[in-house]
């Protein structure tokens, strides 16, 4: 109750005594295309002061509860926050990591100096097992970042072999040997980190050669497929995503990005407005960076098949007193919330390039979610706002155009107000706004363009300092609560935003869906038609003569083929059950794609070897058009199409649900 009163004063306090300016968002959910991928919430663990020793393994015979060794509290934590993906073991440390040395007895693990951060001695007790482990109590995904700077190319490729393989191997005997039967499967591998600085101060040229030279050996075992992500860019190094994309684009899955925001060297909570409107300014730099690293990366990949991965973002400041410099170990005040909203917020909006990032770093380290001490745990002002944006995850995006005030600081001005929106599987509309204005109010006018506001309900989190922190002794000092200034209007919906304040916002209504076709009478299957001929492409069908045709119960390639070099397309209509989000997905080889109502949904087109892409749409119940294109090349030969929707999981789309 206490808590609540104090809100409500600050609230009171602020819509007194600051001023109010409006600003406008328009809301537009008409090109429903795009989800924002779970990973862009992933985090990252580094063998860097308490991070790892103390934050996450404290040891089986640890007094701190614990399962396997690894801290029980901070786990339900990041549990409660879906943290999707999380990468490791560094940063700088990675290129001075033999993994070799993590596994097996601990007793017999060499220690290691760790050269990059504090030089103290690691008794490698946290080693690989310890790290998929821990992923598996957490629920994500890992990340490996292998050595490229000091390591070979056996290394990297034995150390994807002792993961993933369940063939007979050395690498798989020795796995087997300490304890693990079973390959983990791990999906994602990053070739080296900072390579132009830390990780072997290579020039670009070496290393796109390097990447590829490594990533030729990064092999895929059995279905497990390697998904490589390249060391890219430092902030505004255009010139190493241009030699990247231009020398080793077909090599590579995804490419790197690292941004910053360093403070003037002060304690993350020991600054005044200047330090405030410096760091924010900062950080909503990324909207620039990701624009131009995107749009070089279009030019080598207009279809976008390569993610821009932001693997290490956040704010640095000066250490805590009294605590190792190389340690990194810094509070977390409103400030470092309102750039980790801000920037979450810029993830969303180019969720069609960027596909995952790793805030730096998650315990105990810079824009920590968690600080430790001893058995003592607080969560951050940064720990909720990835709680309140948690509803993004895998939803989808939809546009918001922003028309903001100026902050204005000085002789220098940002935009007061940011904001993304996303509509989830259940069909509810979440928007994430903030105001980082710390003097005016916000006034916002929404507009939905093929959407109706029903009701909206949301959370704040704000505070009446802008260096307003959690400790061991006061943990919700910055804590979310309830928040009333949102209500739906005839128009669309009326917002007021605290000064320097975050508001997620959930909004039930009605989205504006084409109709569903009206069919009168309708057959089993779907039509194909067989066509013969070389192509790199999927073919322009209507250009071309079939060879035969017929009905096919589901999408199958005919059993009367060449065998090499054909193309077939798929047409006929599929009966959504109800309204909603659906996924379509096409695993093919070599290229296939899934047009919805004319819309082309999967796109998996080109010579290449099995391997699945998606696309998502939102769809009212009853009939619509499908169709599908395929071709041949040479090789083997796959095609599946599968989708998943409100309700239930993903699967081949069965053949009751088609007809032409």
């Amino acid at each position: 109750m206490k808590k609540l009163i104090a809100v409500i004063f600050v609230f009171l306090t602020f819509s007194l005594h600051a001023q109010i300016q409006t600003d406008s968002i328009t809301i537009d959910a008409s090109n429903l295309r795009t989800k924002i991928n779970k990973n862009i919430y992933g985090q990252f663990s580094e063998h860097l002061g308490n991070c790892i020793y103390g934050g996450i393994w404290v040891g089986e015979n640890s007094k701190i509860p614990n399962t396997n060794g690894i801290r029980k509290d901070v786990v339900e934590a990041l549990k409660r926050i879906r943290v999707p993906v999380l990468r490791w073991p560094g940063g700088c440390f990675a290129d001075e990591y033999h993994w070799k040395d993590g596994i097996g007895p601990r007793v017999n693990r060499p220690a290691m100096i760790n050269t990059n951060w504090g030089g103290v001695t690691e008794d490698n007790s946290f080693g690989t097992h310890e790290f998929l482990e821990f992923c598996r109590q957490v629920g994500c995904e890992p990340y490996f970042t292998g050595n490229v700077g000091s390591g070979t190319v056996q290394e990297l490729s034995q150390w994807v072999e002792y993961v993933n393989s369940d063939n007979i191997s050395p690498m798989t005997d020795l796995r087997k040997k300490n304890g693990r039967d079973s390959s983990w499967g791990v999906k994602y591998w990053g070739i080296g980190n900072e390579s132009w600085g830390c990780g072997g101060t290579m020039r670009p040229e070496f290393y796109a050669d390097q990447a590829k030279r490594y990533g030729t050996y990064m092999r895929d075992y059995g279905t497990h497929k390697v998904f490589k992500i390249a060391c890219g860019p430092s902030d505004e190094d255009y010139g190493w995503t241009e030699t990247i994309m231009k020398n080793a684009a077909d090599q590579i899955n995804g490419l790197s990005l690292h941004h910053y925001s360093f403070n003037d060297g002060r304690t993350a909570a020991d600054f005044d407005e200047s330090g405030w409107f410096d760091v924010l300014k900062k950080s909503l730099k990324l909207e620039e960076l990701i624009s131009k690293h995107s749009a070089i990366m279009d030019r080598y990949d207009p279809q976008k098949r390569i993610a821009l991965v932001v693997d290490e973002w956040g704010t640095w400041h000066g250490v805590e007193p009294g605590t190792n410099q190389g340690f990194l170990y810094q509070q977390n005040t409103l400030r470092d919330a309102l750039t980790a909203a801000g920037s979450l917020n810029i993830f969303n909006n180019h969720c069609d390039r960027v596909k995952m990032a790793n805030i730096a770093q998650m315990i105990n380290v810079l824009q920590a979610m968690i600080l430790t001490k001893d058995g003592k745990m607080v969560l951050t002002p940064t720990y909720h706002v990835f709680d309140m944006f948690k509803v993004h995850q895998n939803a989808l995006w939809v546009r918001t155009s922003v028309k903001s005030q100026e902050y204005i600081f000085g002789k220098d001005h940002i935009s007061a107000v940011n904001a993304s929106a996303s509509i989830d599987d259940q069909g509810k509309l979440h928007m994430t706004v903030c105001n980082i204005d710390p003097k005016s109010r916000q006034r916002i006018i929404c507009k939905f363009i093929k959407y109706s506001a029903a009701s909206v309900s949301g959370k704040i989190l704000t505070a009446n300092e802008m260096n307003a922190h959690n400790t061991f002794d006061a943990p919700t000092a910055v804590y979310p609560s309830d928040f009333s200034g949102a209500a739906v209007t005839s128009s669309g919906l009326e917002v007021v935003l605290p000064p320097m304040s975050l508001v997620a916002l959930e909004i039930d209504g009605t989205y504006d869906l084409s109709p569903p076709l009206q069919l009168k009478t309708t057959e089993p299957g779907v039509r194909y038609e067989y066509y013969e001929g070389q192509w790199k492409h999927i073919p322009d069908f209507d250009s071309l003569t079939a060879l035969q045709s017929g009905v096919a119960g589901q999408f199958v390639i005919p059993e009367k083929n060449s065998g090499e070099d054909f193309g077939v397309r798929y047409n006929g209509y599929i009966k959504i059950p109800a309204d909603g989000l659906y996924t379509f997905y096409a695993n093919s080889d070599d290229g296939a794609s899934v047009t919805i109502d004319n819309t082309l949904i999967a796109d998996n087109d080109g010579q290449h070897a099995p391997k699945e892409e998606s696309g998502t749409i939102m769809l009212k119940s009853g009939f619509h058009k499908i169709q599908v294109g395929f071709f041949q090349a040479s090789g083997g030969k796959t095609l599946d199409v599968s989708f998943d929707g409100p309700g239930f999981a993903k699967q081949i789309v069965p053949s009751r649900m088609l007809c032409h």
